[in-house]
């Protein structure tokens, strides 16, 4: 079994980002702006705008962050996309999900310009990557979750791989970034008959369901390739993913631990969104 570390491989992804930026400063030319809209106090989301905000200044990144109470208006949230759209100064625009009940994500997402959605999750730029256009910006995990792969050497086209999960966020485009590189994907849900069955006919295994360690070796063919997206906390408050790491870890070829897999690889790829998106901005 080896490891996919998603931390080394952010690392050298971070440092191709800085190096950009320093030629970028010795032009002269401004440097790169991301604007982040955070709605509400939950923990997670303030947990993980900080971190990206972190990396961001880290790296020589502009970062605002604009933070609403729990009972914002939609229209409020709007405003403020529409005023980001239109300020040149502004080079991508992500907000942070979930969002508080009352308010319509899909409202929301779509108001941002594509050339901005640095998080990749417009009706247009999912559409985009559905098409196979090489102008879709793709969503960060899906694209982490690929580099992660391609950083490994991992054999994708004709491939048999399974990802469990639909969501817009990572289900959906990691199957369309999948199926790009010519492997063969089935998209699992929770009406999915036989999911055993249907898991352990697949060379590359992707897991987003939100359950801690809910995949063991029952689900695992042998010398697979396991991406573990989950980010959850067990009985015991440890940080686990959907996979059972050791129940599966014999089993594997490759494995994402958490945390240290998917998770960086996620961050750093937002932020390389966001220098494509600078660049075709200035």
């Amino acid at each position: 079994m080896t490891i996919l570390d998603g931390k080394q491989t952010a690392l050298k992804i971070s440092e191709k980002i800085q190096k950009e930026i320093q030629s970028i400063s010795a032009l002269g030319k401004r440097f790169p702006r991301l604007d982040i809209v955070l709605v509400g106090n939950d923990f997670g989301s303030r947990k993980y705008v900080e971190m990206k905000s972190k990396k961001a200044q880290e790296l020589g990144i502009q970062c605002h962050i604009h933070s609403f109470s729990e009972d914002v208006l939609e229209e409020e949230i709007i405003t403020l996309i529409e005023q980001l759209n239109t300020d040149t100064q502004v080079d991508g625009i992500m907000v942070q999900l979930p969002l508080p009940k009352h308010i319509t994500e899909s409202n929301i997402l779509e108001n941002i310009f594509p050339q901005k959605d640095v998080d990749g999750l417009t009706s247009i730029n999912l559409g985009k990557l559905l098409k196979n256009d090489p102008t879709a910006i793709a969503p960060a995990t899906a694209k982490g979750i690929l580099e992660l792969l391609k950083e490994y050497k991992i054999e994708i086209a004709g491939k048999r791989a399974v990802v469990i999960g639909r969501s817009d966020i990572v289900g959906l485009p990691t199957a369309a970034i999948l199926q790009n590189e010519n492997s063969t994907v089935t998209i699992c849900h929770s009406h999915t008959h036989n999911l055993k069955e249907v898991c352990k006919e697949s060379d590359i295994l992707v897991v987003g369901i939100g359950k801690p360690e809910y995949i063991d070796i029952e689900y695992i063919k042998e010398g697979s390739v396991v991406i573990d997206v989950g980010t959850n906390k067990n009985e015991e408050g440890k940080l686990v993913g959907d996979v059972n790491f050791e129940s599966v870890k014999d089993t594997v070829s490759y494995i994402t631990p958490v945390p240290g897999g998917v998770g960086p690889m996620t961050i750093v790829c937002l932020l390389s969104n966001l220098i494509e998106a600078y660049k075709k901005n200035v």
